[in-house]
This record gives structure tokens, sequence and C-alpha cells, in this order.
């Protein structure tokens, strides 16, 4: 276990990249929709997204075409997902310190902005794959920031966006999943639980274990130079 050195991070700008399914919310938003109104095949597809057969981006093209709701059914059952609400604190804190905070989540865009907006967190930015009504109950899904050359085969590559959001400043991750396994490769601070914690003690990544954002809020006058305690980083 190392103590991070908070003096070597106070002339630097920094940059917060989130994820949201899990890491944010408290469910999977497109796990609870399609257990609720796919077709059936989704599992299937699940499995083979699982068993490494297929990436996370074909895996979601496959299964958001199975959904079968209309858009009223859709929102008030994403209504009733909940998020960790200590992230409220946590986004107050970043926007009084001057660290531009960013969604980036693998998921679907209207529903992560529904769940916001219930939260009156409007204001935060998203970046996501688009979810597009087609017909009454119809739906499909478009990937504005995908690239062919991302690792984790996503839907949104978030080493694309990491280099392209904000790029001239240093890269904070805050992740839970396969999502976000690459960018942590890159990343010059990475706050991690569930797999994305395994992921980097199995690859020796450091990072700084956690389960809420209140332990997250209270870590981050270290990157404008006004350090209260030092983060204990893993590797």
């Amino acid at each position: 276990m190392l103590l991070m050195n908070v003096e070597q991070y106070q002339e630097n700008s920094w940059k917060i990249l989130c994820d949201f399914d899990g890491t944010i919310s408290l469910q999977d938003t497109t796990d609870v929709l399609l257990e609720n109104f796919a077709d059936q095949g989704w599992e299937e597809i699940e499995q083979l997204w699982e068993q490494g057969e297929i990436g996370s981006k074909e895996c979601m093209q496959r299964q958001i075409a199975l959904l079968n709701v209309t858009k009223e059914k859709l929102e008030a059952l994403v209504h009733q997902i909940e998020i960790d609400e200590s992230f409220i604190d946590f986004v107050k804190a970043a926007k009084k310190l001057g660290i531009p905070l960013t969604i980036v989540s693998d998921g679907l865009d209207i529903v992560i902005r529904h769940i916001l907006a219930k939260y009156n967190l409007r204001h935060v930015p998203v970046i996501a794959n688009q979810l597009e009504q087609v017909s009454e109950h119809r739906w499909q899904l478009h990937f504005p920031n995908a690239t062919k050359i991302c690792k984790s085969q996503s839907g949104t590559c978030k080493c694309k966006v990491s280099q392209t959001q904000h790029k001239q400043y240093k890269t904070i991750l805050i992740g839970d999943g396969r999502s976000d396994f690459c960018l942590s490769e890159e990343a010059d601070y990475v706050y991690a639980k569930k797999s994305l914690l395994k992921h980097c003690q199995d690859n020796n990544i450091k990072h700084v274990p956690f389960s809420t954002f209140t332990e997250l809020t209270k870590t981050l006058d270290q990157f404008v130079g006004l350090p209260q305690l030092d983060a204990k980083v893993h590797v």
C-alpha cells in the first residue's frame, strides 16, 4: 500500500470522467430495462458477451433491438431507479473546486439524463450511447463515440473521450466495470470498485478503492493543492 504524494499534483489541472451504471446508479439501468421489457433472446446475447465472443457494442445493439416498450412505460420504470445520493454533494464539490466533471457511460443517454433530472442534476454533462425510438414499441442504439480500435469493444470508447474531452487536463477515472478497464490503464488517477477494482488489483494498476461518493468528496481537495488528507492508493 502506498500513500500518494499530494504535492506533485498542486500545479496540475484535472478532469473527472465518471461511469454511471453501478457507479452512480444503484442498478445497471440497461439490465433493468431488458429484464422488464425485452423479447426473448437477450440473455443468450448477454452470455456471448460474457464469454468474450462479442464486444459490448454489438451486445447492446442486439439487445436494445429486442426492447418492446412504449416511451411512457420505459420512463416510468427508469424513474424508479435510484442513485448513490452522495453523488449530489460530490458534483457540488467538484464544481466549487473548478474540476470539470463528465459522466461517460457505455449505457443509454436518455435514460441517464432522465434519472439525473429526478435529482436536479440536469446540468451534469453526459456522453453515452444514443437511444432512439423508431416505432411505438421499438428502439435502436447509435454509437457516436465508438472507435474501431477500442480495446473494450464498447459503444462509448472512454479512452477516445478522455483524449478529446478537456484534453489539456489530467484524467481522474471513477468506475466499476468492464467499460472502464481500458481507460484505467491510461488515466492519471483511478477510483475503483467492483470488477474494475479487481482489474486494477490483477494488473497492478494504481487505484483508490471506494464504496460511496462520500469517500471521494473528502479527497477532492488534493487535486487543487488544498489537501485535507492523503488518499491511500493501492497497487
